[in-house]
């Protein structure tokens, strides 16, 4: 993401990819105005009839933001809100604005020192990197890229091995090659993390030596074929070192080190009385918020009391691992400087 000071508190947005979507959709909560070009009807009631339609032409509008639709895996958000600067005849009236990766948007919060600027910062610093991983057995892998809000499983290979015909149909050079052209037509030049079960991960990295396509790989081994077997190994140092940080990881281990605190009664709370008593005494060191929940006021209010401490703020992402846990507690969990 690429942001430029504009008048006043105004940031014009330029949106790079997807994970970039991600983190406006969060930036835009209530009090926010977001400003861009739209296509809207040329509606003439005088000339407007059931079977003519009118042609619609560009009209940029300022909308005041109620709410932010995200499709995970799509190209684009769509902001829902009201006009609250354009044609005069167009005041007031409902506006949906279309967000896409590889976008400029204009962006207007009367404060950016809350949870939505380091938000913003956040989007800033990140590489755009991620990585990717194959999980895989001698009968299929499915390729995944690693998202800032979840994991995106971009195709499913079956190597053909299993069935009554597999002995007349199976090729493990046809499989690993399957694989790797999946891999070859994502963007950038991201690493590769091979997981599974068994031993087919380790032919599968010799084979990438030999093609020399310029990726770093490792092979990682876990004991599930699943989604789960990626959550399994992200937390892991050594994994962790070679694709860098990463939102999920971050939240693996913050979960982990809250159920750890959890079972035996440690430093942690959750529930808004005990969060925001913790957060007025400056004794929350960790903050994790399901980002369904951000909209909430008490919950924005608890955000910035905990920013001001100094305090870590994470919003977790309703695609994670770890969303339905955290709404089992209310939606917000804390980790404890201190126990009062």
């Amino acid at each position: 993401m690429k942001v430029k000071n504009g008048e006043g508190n105004w940031r014009l947005i330029h949106t790079e990819n997807m994970d970039d979507l991600w983190y406006l959709k969060n930036i835009l909560g209530p009090g926010s105005f977001i400003r861009k070009t739209v296509m809207r009807r040329d509606e003439k009631r005088e000339d407007m009839t059931r079977s003519k339609e009118t042609s619609k032409k560009p009209v940029t509008v300022t909308v005041m933001v109620e709410g932010c639709e995200f499709q995970p895996f799509t190209d684009r958000i769509r902001v829902r809100g009201t006009i609250q600067e354009g044609p005069v005849e167009l005041m007031g009236q409902h506006q949906s604005v279309p967000v896409s990766s590889d976008d400029d948007v204009e962006v207007m919060k009367e404060n950016w020192q809350d949870y939505s600027g380091e938000m913003l910062r956040e989007a800033m610093m990140k590489s755009s990197g991620g990585c990717i991983f194959v999980v895989m057995d001698d009968e299929g892998a499915s390729v995944s890229i690693l998202r800032d809000y979840g994991i995106h499983n971009a195709a499913t290979i079956f190597s053909g091995k299993s069935g009554k015909s597999y002995a007349s149909n199976y090729s493990r050079n046809t499989y690993f090659a399957e694989i790797m052209k999946v891999i070859e037509s994502t963007e950038g030049n991201k690493p590769v993390v091979i997981t599974g079960p068994g031993f087919e991960g380790a032919y599968f990295l010799e084979y990438t030596k030999e093609k020399k396509t310029g990726r770093s790989f490792m092979q990682v081994q876990s004991t599930g074929n699943t989604e789960g077997a990626i959550y399994e190994i992200i937390g892991l140092e050594n994994v962790r070192n070679f694709i860098g940080d990463s939102r999920l990881t971050r939240e693996k281990i913050f979960m982990e080190d809250f159920l750890k605190e959890l079972g035996r009664n440690g430093n942690c709370t959750y529930g808004p009385q005990e969060l925001e008593k913790y957060a007025k005494a400056g004794a929350i060191s960790r903050l994790m918020v399901l980002e369904t929940f951000v909209r909430e006021e008490w919950v924005r209010k608890l955000m910035d009391t905990v920013s001001k401490s100094g305090a870590e703020v994470i919003i977790a992402s309703e695609h994670g691992e770890f969303s339905r846990t955290i709404i089992g507690f209310g939606g917000s969990v804390a980790l404890l400087r201190y126990r009062i």
